[in-house]
């Protein structure tokens, strides 16, 4: 009676091996699988004591069921292997550390890679150096845009009593009339983010009639992709302009944490380079969708002006 339910019961885990025993997906070829040792429920009452769960002889019915599962397994593994396309398990295209090891150890054309970066340089070069401009006018109307938005920020701070931005400092040699001195500030901090737009146009492509003729998605990707690097440039001045101003005072240059009057002037330009390429971003993209909207003449090669 003992030898009839061990082996009932050594039967039933063995159709479950065969029945569920897969290859993990994305495993190494040789040793990692993964299998079920048991799906049987755990006897109870007499069955129970009779398999011997209970006393000295409960790792007996586990040993004997290991041996069957390893013959399971090499059955598993033969008919695998006399059927592949029989194998339910889709074929991992995960890459294995040996896969990874033998890209690694790939030899690298180090001539072509190199003609490659050429290559990449000079079409980057050759956006500044021979860039397409089919509206003449256009990057003075960028200048204009740009100009303009400063100055209605400044407006805008002056009359609604904001705190000033550093660059927002009256001229003293113009005449005390309304607002007239801190027009002259305004203006040119406005040709100084123009000054930035222009090479970020010229790197986006910008100035081609696919920039503002075509749609309007497009026309919007080239004005972001040009404000990025606007905002690099930017970037760059005023850290420049900072590091002038310390050294100018026979300090080093500034990082945050050396002191409460130095973090008070990072964090006061930052803020307002936030604020520029916020407010310049608006403008530039508010005046190319309504240049990609508007019908206007392109220009004639063999005219000077456009409206002629």
């Amino acid at each position: 009676m003992n030898t009839m339910v061990g082996g009932s019961v050594s039967s039933t885990r063995i159709g479950a091996v065969r029945a569920i025993a897969r290859r993990v997906p994305g495993a190494p070829r040789e040793g990692a699988r993964v299998f079920v040792l048991s799906t049987a429920k755990r006897p109870t009452g007499a069955a129970r004591l009779m398999t011997g769960w209970r006393s000295g002889n409960r790792w007996g019915t586990r040993v004997r069921a290991s041996k069957d599962d390893e013959t399971a397994v090499k059955d598993v593994e033969k008919r695998r292997r006399a059927h592949p396309l029989d194998d339910e398990t889709a074929p991992s295209t995960a890459s294995t550390p040996a896969d990874r090891d033998v890209a690694d150890d790939e030899p690298v054309n180090l001539v072509e890679e190199f003609k490659r970066g050429m290559d990449f340089g000079n079409s980057m070069k050759e956006r500044f150096t021979t860039a397409r401009i089919d509206d003449r006018g256009l990057p003075i109307a960028d200048a204009l845009v740009c100009v303009t938005a400063s100055v209605f920020v400044a407006t805008m701070v002056l009359a609604l009593g904001i705190p000033r931005p550093s660059w927002l400092v009256p001229a003293p040699w113009v005449p005390r009339w309304r607002s007239l001195p801190f027009l002259v500030p305004a203006v040119s901090h406005g040709t100084k983010l123009a000054a930035c737009w222009i090479p970020g146009a010229l790197a986006a492509r910008a100035y081609e009639s696919e920039a503002y003729d075509g749609s309007v998605e497009e026309a919007v990707s080239r004005t972001v992709k040009g404000g990025c690097f606007a905002i690099g440039i930017l970037i760059l001045i005023t850290q420049f302009s900072l590091t002038a101003q310390f050294a100018a005072k026979g300090m080093p240059p500034p990082q945050l944490g050396d002191s409460y009057e130095t973090d008070l002037i990072l964090n006061g330009a930052a803020s307002e380079l936030i604020a520029d390429s916020f407010f310049e971003a608006v403008a530039l993209i508010g005046w190319r969708i309504v240049r990609c909207k508007t019908d206007i003449p392109p220009d004639d090669p063999s005219n000077t002006r456009w409206y002629d």
